[in-house]
């Protein structure tokens, strides 16, 4: 008690020093908090770009703004997206922005792309994204598209460490398939024995046995539709024509 009588300066400069890094933590997150909120809501707006109706489908209600096509609607999407990164970088809107646009660039057969996009967002996105598995897998398929299946294996392959052993196992024994390997089906049938509950996982697998086992059409073998037969005139009745006078 003496000693913080005799050094009572000392003391209450500490305890202003304390409570300055708390208001200014304090201070931060508050405005850390207040920027991640106003990047949501510029994301939700370029987001809500996607259900937008396209004009000449007809299914606009009154008052509600349109595009004129389906080309036109996806550029808005991506730079709406693309704003969002560049005005408020470092939030977790602008990783989840740039994740989307990854996604937007595969769906449009940019797999260059999208594929530059998705692995930058996995490089900097925080290990409980909610859209890291998404982004994962579709970087996968990104790097198929370019026909570099290794690589896409081995993105298939990380998916076991966001804890989806079945998706990684079902992606590896497509890739098989598609490969033609002797064993890819006995890869998807071990899929849907070793993971019964992951139920999508085993209806895909099922459904790439169910297609492998139809035989190939070769261009020419598939069959015309057959004519349709001429109707045949009842028995006895003769053609109706002008009656002669």
């Amino acid at each position: 008690m003496n000693w913080m009588v005799a050094n009572r300066g000392l003391v209450l400069g500490v305890g202003g020093a304390l409570i300055a890094i708390a208001l200014v933590g304090w201070g931060f997150s508050a405005w850390q908090g207040s920027r991640e909120a106003k990047a949501g809501a510029e994301l939700a707006e370029a987001i809500e770009l996607q259900s937008r109706p396209i004009s000449s489908e007809g299914s606009a209600q009154p008052g509600q703004e349109t595009f004129a096509s389906k080309e036109e609607r996806e550029k808005a999407v991506i730079a709406a997206l693309e704003k969002v990164r560049a005005d408020h970088r470092g939030t977790t809107a602008a990783q989840t922005a740039l994740a989307e646009i990854g996604f937007h660039k595969l769906k449009g057969a940019d797999a260059a792309g999208a594929q530059k996009d998705l692995e930058q967002f996995l490089a900097s996105a925080a290990k409980g994204h909610p859209l890291r598995p998404f982004a994962q897998e579709s970087l996968g398929y990104a790097l198929e598209a370019q026909n570099r299946l290794d690589d896409a294996k081995a993105a298939f392959e990380k998916l076991r460490d966001l804890e989806l052993p079945a998706r990684a196992d079902y992606q590896v024994a497509r890739l098989a398939l598609l490969q033609g390997k002797p064993d890819a089906r006995q890869q998807l049938e071990r899929v849907a024995k070793e993971h019964p509950k992951d139920l999508d996982v085993v209806r895909e697998a099922n459904e790439r046995l169910e297609l492998s086992s139809l035989p190939p059409v070769a261009p020419g073998q598939a069959k015309a539709p057959a004519a349709k037969p001429e109707p045949k005139e009842a028995p006895g009745k003769k053609p109706q024509g002008k009656k002669q006078k």
